[in-house]
């Protein structure tokens, strides 16, 4: 079908995408988008087909740059031991179900659900800070500062390294993701290596001095384990584990607030009943998913929706306009805590590829929204921000999310 003029990295569709999302399934659910050398897909139910056909559809391409880099961003790489190798999102079978399998040796239930007390203190510990103003950005205060400080006490990595994380993970979404002009590639490049060697050095301390913490669990299974992983391969684990799981719940929690505070009677409702947060969760991710859009290429002839699509074709799933598909989700454009198939989104994909850290992004929500409704009661968007989204097919969450709040809030 004919592009119906999709452009993730400016105009209209960066502020808000959901019309564009609404159109596409209704007019063009399969279509090819020349902008990025994609064919982009819609509907709930090709989506689901996609993910559940991992024989069909590669993720060897999930965090290969959208954008060719040029030459010198590649020299930079390769001169600076660049190591990255696929591991988990990205990596195909047989070698996926090698990782999957025994990174869910270490990375258990119980080792998240410990988290849950860090998470609610550095919370409190934050909100300490902010209440007495009265106000503030609350994703530069600790939205986008917890889960890196979570992703760091998980992995055992000293808390100084927290700037490095985000840094990153902020540099990687442009990277692999967005449109950065050639000398914004080398600088990008040169972060990514940077990045790199800090998960070296940090290994190699690992090794020489093991602790209570992922990384030691992961580099046993390579000691004793009949040595499960390279190094290398560990590293990539690592670089997964504080890129993506840094990012994606940041982007759930800047999302949850805004849609919240945007919906007064559903930061209200739960305020008064915390029992509701788990379905908020759900439907925030539904809603406002931190990835709107993930990637496959295709391995053999296929259709998609009834659209041929050759062998060695670059997918584009757009995953919000799946979560808002009406023939899944009744009234889909609105926003309702109560719904009572929110979980049915596909934010966390599906299938073989789903999501390994979605257990800990939905601890570290739900956290976050029972302390924020609790101690800021009365807190409300200041109105006409501009929140500063950031031009990329992937990830979509407000960089500045300014609330206000009256004395009276919980000390």
């Amino acid at each position: 079908m004919d592009d119906p003029g999709y452009d993730p990295f400016g105009g209209p569709m960066l502020a808000d995408p959901y019309p564009f999302f609404a159109l596409a399934r209704e007019r063009a659910p399969v279509f090819r988008s020349e902008a990025i050398g994609h064919w982009v897909v819609t509907r709930r139910a090709d989506i689901l087909a996609i993910f559940k056909d991992p024989a069909a559809f590669s993720a060897a391409n999930t965090v290969q740059p959208v954008t060719g880099l040029s030459e010198r961003a590649r020299r930079i790489l390769a001169d600076g031991g660049w190591g990255l190798v696929p591991a988990l999102g990205n990596n195909d079978r047989p070698g996926h179900d090698r990782f999957r399998r025994n990174v869910g040796r270490v990375f258990t239930a119980r080792r998240v659900a410990a988290l849950e007390p860090f998470v609610e203190e550095r919370v409190h510990a934050a909100l300490d800070g902010l209440v007495p103003r009265g106000g503030g950005d609350l994703v530069g205060a600790f939205l986008e500062e917890l889960p890196a400080r979570v992703i760091l006490h998980l992995l055992g990595i000293p808390e100084d390294g927290a700037a490095l994380v985000r840094e990153g993970a902020n540099h990687r979404v442009p990277f692999v993701w967005g449109r950065p002009s050639a000398r914004e590639q080398e600088e990008l490049a040169a972060a990514m290596v940077r990045f790199w060697d800090y998960l070296r050095a940090f290994v190699a301390e690992r090794i020489a001095a093991p602790r209570d913490d992922l990384t030691s669990a992961l580099l046993a299974l390579r000691d004793g384990g009949g040595r499960v992983f390279t190094l290398d391969e560990i590293r990539s684990v690592l670089f997964a584990f504080l890129t993506a799981g840094h990012e994606t719940t940041s982007s759930l929690l800047a999302n949850g607030v805004r849609r919240l505070l945007e919906h007064p009677s559903a930061w209200r409702e739960l305020r008064d009943d915390p029992g509701l947060v788990e379905g908020a969760v759900e439907e925030i991710l539904r809603f406002d998913t931190s990835v709107v859009g993930w990637r496959r290429r295709t391995l053999r002839d296929v259709e998609i929706g009834g659209v041929p699509v050759p062998a060695g074709e670059q997918v584009l799933m757009l995953l919000g306009a799946a979560n808002r598909d009406p023939g899944a989700f009744d009234d889909p454009e609105v926003f309702d805590i109560r719904r009572a198939n929110a979980s049915d989104h596909v934010s966390f994909g599906r299938g073989v590829h789903f999501c390994i850290g979605a257990p800990l992004a939905r601890l570290e929500a739900r956290t976050v929204l029972r302390v924020l409704t609790r101690r800021l009661p009365d807190a409300r968007l200041v109105p006409g921000q501009d929140h500063g989204f950031v031009p990329n097919v992937a990830f979509r969450a407000p960089r500045r999310l300014l609330v206000e709040w009256g004395s009276g809030q919980r000390a």
